[in-house]
């Protein structure tokens, strides 16, 4: 790790990063009521950040899940969005996820941006570290800014990247960062989209030899949309970036606790459907179904369906269609 703990120098900027955010208005998969646990968790980060004395607040990506559909629960979206702009003096960015573009039309992430309640991915740099902010899809014709080695390298992304050894589960079709020469010069990728925690490093070349270690950290979605029996978390995490005058920054895992799992699910919906579960009718609007409620499935959903090489694309590209439309 590049990071130095400083005793002595002046702290320029504390950045906090949360992972998926995923607000809804309408409930979710096997919650008892995710709206109301999204609205939690929203302004449980909003607290750490005034605690912590973040000056930045910064998201990766997949603001929500479709669009809202109660006055009310806007009202308190607007309210926290509000007091988290209020805390950084505006400086409140949010990655472009998967689930903040459609083909319905305009996304909340871009109402909200519109409106300059978030900002769009961009690139920003404090002290001598570089932070480059990288929409979902974008990692190709996104100019990112790396310094050499007295400068400190960070992407904040969303989307899905392992080395050629990483030991990861099935989240779909990833991106391979051995030689992404792009990236090269990269110390951290902080990142959403699968909204399991994993940390692994490894190595970024390229083709003139040079090599840089690289860590990758994927921060959870605190408000659990999927049920995982005994694999369901019990504690989160975000990050917390302090970047001191003196050149060097701390990098810092905080745990966030979540809500007692009984608290959250319906665990007695999900035994039930789970002794009814014997006759399995499949075509692609089942498997859209099952894909919008969450139903124990692990990562996002668009990638795992599209990780199903046994289906023909077409129809995994209708299949992905359909879930959009469903969630909006």
């Amino acid at each position: 790790m590049r990071d130095k703990l400083s005793e002595s120098a002046n702290i320029l900027a504390r950045i906090l990063i949360t992972g998926d955010i995923h607000l809804s208005s309408r409930n979710y998969g096997a919650h008892q009521n995710y709206p109301k646990e999204t609205l939690h968790y929203f302004r449980l980060t909003t607290d750490m950040a005034k605690e912590l004395g973040a000056t930045h607040y910064i998201g990766l990506g997949d603001f929500t899940y479709g669009r809202f559909h109660s006055l009310e629960y806007r009202e308190e979206v607007e309210e926290i969005l509000q007091e988290q702009y209020e805390i950084t003096n505006g400086n409140r960015w949010e990655i472009k996820g998967n689930h903040d573009e459609a083909s319905y039309g305009r996304t909340e992430y871009e109402y909200y941006k519109g409106r300059e309640m978030i900002k769009g991915s961009e690139y920003i740099k404090i002290g001598n570290v570089n932070i480059n902010m990288v929409d979902y899809g974008k990692y190709n014709e996104t100019n990112v800014v790396l310094g050499g080695e007295d400068e400190i390298n960070v992407i904040l992304t969303h989307g899905y990247f392992v080395f050629n050894n990483t030991q990861m589960p099935a989240y779909g079709d990833p991106i391979y960062l051995d030689n992404f020469e792009e990236w090269c010069g990269v110390d951290y990728i902080i990142c959403g989209h699968i909204h399991q925690e994993h940390i692994f490093d490894g190595y970024i070349s390229n083709s003139e030899g040079k090599s840089r270690p690289c860590v990758v950290h994927y921060l959870p979605c605190l408000s659990r949309p999927a049920y995982l029996g005994e694999l369901t978390p019990e504690v989160g995490r975000v990050v917390l970036l302090t970047i001191y005058d003196n050149g060097t920054m701390k990098y810092d895992m905080i745990d966030v606790p979540l809500l007692p799992i009984e608290q959250s699910f319906n665990l007695a919906l999900k035994e039930k459907k789970k002794k009814h579960s014997e006759y399995v009718h499949v075509d692609v609007s089942d498997v859209v179904k099952q894909l919008a409620s969450h139903q124990r499935t692990i990562g996002n959903p668009e990638d795992i369906i599209m990780a199903k090489v046994d289906i023909p694309e077409k129809y995994r590209i209708k299949a992905v269609d359909l879930l959009k439309n469903a969630t909006k």
